[in-house]
């Protein structure tokens, strides 16, 4: 009895074991053929009964991480963790679905932990940056449409006045033809008449005649509608889907023109590479640029974007579009603008997680910019198209899984921003002012930059605007951000460059004394010290003088116009810390009985020979007498009180003459100005004979003065 006994049970284990082998090749078979949800099932089943099994975690968590269910991934991929043969992908894979489910910080840890191992340059989670990116919430406005299905509906395209989108929605047919890869229905394409606030609701199909047994979308089209560009699984002859190396069904380009009303056979286009993926096309507003992905060999990562352009009748050999918008893993959905700014998906660019939306207005030298939340979120975004500041997008946030909306959205809010950098080294400039000023040139804002020479600033209208950056001792920089720069953008960045600059901006006035009316006309001569060149400039109406002084230098300014008296005077431009030096001067006009004082003649005791330092000063007439030719002087010499009346009298005589003589011999006629001596007869104060007085107040009585006789 204990054998019979014995051997049922053996009997009913292998039964079991049989029953195990059978299910995992079943569930394997799923796997192999892309019905993951099946394989899934199956899978689970096994895994009950042996949830030590290595291979069935793996299996598991790779199911659920192709069917996008961030959440299940997660938990399988933390099981994996505990294996005992965990790959360097893995770590890849566990990290992106904790991103996906915004467990940022465990994020980054396993994708550091994945880079420790296979050193491909992935870009790490910034943290930070993750902040800053869920700080753009109030620069859009965004919402579901209301045609969006219980299935997926992704992939918007202009189309004249329409919108066309590819969709998974149920049709009404006996036949149900399901993708067994998540079990929804097979794409077809969906048109709608958008309402004014951009909500899409009654659809139709695009065409009864273009629908396959397989997936058509996306699509785009020509300015005029009437040529298509259809991404469609690709189909052999006898209708049949081709399956490449691989057993999966490419997708291949097509391209179908309309004719009335009717839409011709697509045809595939040339551009595609047999047995690999070519698809999610976007043609420029010109019609000579075709931007698309594939996965075709020599790319840089999964799926790259590509640009094919248009000559003659035929498509060149498509181009790579680049390492700065390409990255070893998937980019997506490239949307062209019709000012050239690049919209594209990727998983590879820093981000908040899954598939974030990107733009970039230049291939080859331009910043990629992450549009930030709400636009982005942690699930996957894509599919972005825009004009004139409003557009659609496509997510997977609300379902998860492989479950798409549509997305209205509107930009609300743009930004600004650069750097400052010095144009000679290419070195970050700081510490600069950075002004922004609308098109009539007034200021809307302004701000000093830190040491990282960055500058922000938030609008909320799109018009032209100028960009100014002023720093000492460099010149000032400038840059435009156009209205048309703004309009598709939510954000424009600029460099802008300031050179070093040795000179100053000399800001000068010339006044009339005493009513301090501006001079026209004034000619100013300006001359740097130990040199010969000179720069000659003439008083505008509001007596104004500007020009460009060297730093570190000495000047020597002189004045001249009939009717003044001239004038001339030092400045320097040592140690100036700005960028402009003013300069005012004082001038009188030519007035007969007008007395003025020459200042600086002195003269050795008991002498009345010319000094070199009297000469600067007495030449300043001569400079006078020349500006004034019908001018006529007296020169009196004066002394204080020290000393007789005769000898002051006499020695003020010889000064007054030695001065007119210094003159004459300088070109001036000597019928023109007369000799007089007062000695101290003339006093300006009260220091008379007899008179205790400072040196101070004996000096202003010393002096040599001006009297206009004639005009």
């Amino acid at each position: 009895m204990k054998k019979v006994t014995y051997t049922l049970c053996l009997m009913f284990l292998l039964i079991c074991v049989q029953s195990q082998a059978q299910i995992l090749s079943k569930a394997d078979k799923y796997f192999k053929s892309f019905a993951y949800q099946d394989a899934i099932e199956l899978y689970e089943i096994l895994w009950q009964k042996d949830s030590l099994n290595e291979y069935l975690v793996k299996q598991l968590a790779t199911s659920y991480q192709m069917l996008n269910n961030s959440v299940k991934t997660e938990e399988w991929y933390a099981k994996v963790m505990k294996t005992s043969d965990v790959k360097a992908v893995d770590y890849l894979s566990y990290a992106r679905a904790l991103q996906a489910n915004e467990k940022y910080e465990q994020a980054k840890h396993y994708l550091e932990r994945y880079e420790e191992l296979a050193n491909t340059g992935l870009k790490e989670i910034d943290l930070d940056y993750i902040s800053e990116l869920k700080g753009a919430e109030s620069r859009y406005s965004i919402a579901p449409i209301s045609a969006n299905c219980e299935a997926s509906d992704f992939g918007t395209a202009f189309y004249k006045n329409k919108i066309v989108f590819s969709s998974a929605k149920a049709k009404p047919s006996l036949i149900k033809r399901n993708y067994r890869w998540n079990e929804q229905n097979y794409l077809r394409l969906y048109t709608s008449n958008p309402l004014q606030n951009g909500d899409l609701k009654k659809t139709e199909l695009l065409s009864n005649e273009l629908g396959t047994k397989f997936h058509d979308g996306p699509v785009c089209f020509n300015e005029a509608g009437d040529e298509m560009y259809l991404t469609r699984n690709f189909v052999s002859d006898s209708k049949k889907a081709k399956r490449n190396d691989k057993g999966v069904v490419s997708i291949q380009l097509y391209f179908s023109k309309k004719t009335g009303n009717k839409w011709s056979t697509p045809k595939l286009m040339s551009v595609n590479l047999d047995g690999y993926s070519t698809g999610h096309p976007s043609l420029s507003k010109d019609g000579k640029k075709l931007y698309f992905i594939s996965d075709r060999p020599g790319g840089i990562g999964g799926t790259d974007i590509y640009i094919s352009e248009k000559k003659g009748d035929a498509w060149s050999e498509p181009i790579n579009a680049g390492n700065r918008v390409n990255t070893k893993e998937n980019e997506m959905f490239p949307f062209i603008t019709d000012n050239n700014i690049l919209y594209f998906a990727s998983k590879g660019h820093a981000g908040l997680g899954g598939l974030d939306i990107f733009w970039i207005d230049d291939l080859k030298n331009g910043e990629i910019v992450n549009l930030g939340s709400p636009i982005n979120t942690s699930k996957d975004d894509f599919a972005l198209i825009l004009k004139e500041g409003k557009g659609y997008l496509s997510s997977n946030r609300e379902k998860g899984e492989t479950f798409d909306d549509i997305y209205r959205f509107e930009i609300l809010g743009r930004t600004i921003k650069g750097q400052v950098f010095n144009s000679e080294t290419n070195e970050i400039l700081g510490f600069t002012k950075v002004s922004l000023m609308d098109k009539s040139g007034k200021l809307v804002n302004e701000i000093e930059t830190e040491e990282n020479g960055k500058f922000n600033f938030t609008i909320n209208d799109v018009q032209d605007f100028k960009l100014l950056s002023v720093k000492q001792q460099f010149t000032d920089g400038t840059e435009e951000v156009l209205a048309l720069d703004l309009m598709d953008q939510t954000e424009a960045y600029r460099k802008i460059y300031q050179a070093p600059d040795n000179t100053l901006q000399l800001d000068g006035l010339v006044v009339y004394k005493g009513d301090r009316s501006p001079v026209e006309g004034v000619s100013v001569t300006i001359k740097k010290k130990g040199s010969n060149e000179l720069i000659d400039l003439i008083t505008n109406t509001e007596g104004n003088i500007i020009s460009a002084l060297e730093r570190d230098n000495e000047y020597l300014i002189e004045y001249h116009k009939e009717d003044i008296l001239a004038k001339s005077n030092q400045i320097s431009t040592f140690d100036i810390t700005g960028n402009r030096i003013y300069v005012e001067e004082e001038v009188d006009k030519v007035q007969v009985g007008k007395v003025f004082v020459l200042d600086n003649i002195f003269y050795d005791l008991d002498k009345s020979n010319i000094r070199p330092d009297a000469a600067i000063e007495l030449d300043k007439l001569v400079i006078i007498l020349n500006d004034n030719p019908t001018l006529k002087i007296e020169l009196s010499s004066h002394t204080d009180s020290r000393g007789s009346d005769a000898y002051n009298m006499a020695l003020s005589d010889r000064r007054a003459k030695s001065a007119v003589n210094y003159i004459i011999e300088n070109g001036i006629s000597k019928d023109r100005i007369v000799a007089k001596g007062y000695g101290e007869t003339k006093l300006i104060n009260h220091c008379s004979n007899g008179v205790k007085c400072s040196k101070a107040e004996h000096q202003a009585n010393r002096r040599t003065e001006v009297k206009v006789l004639e005009l």
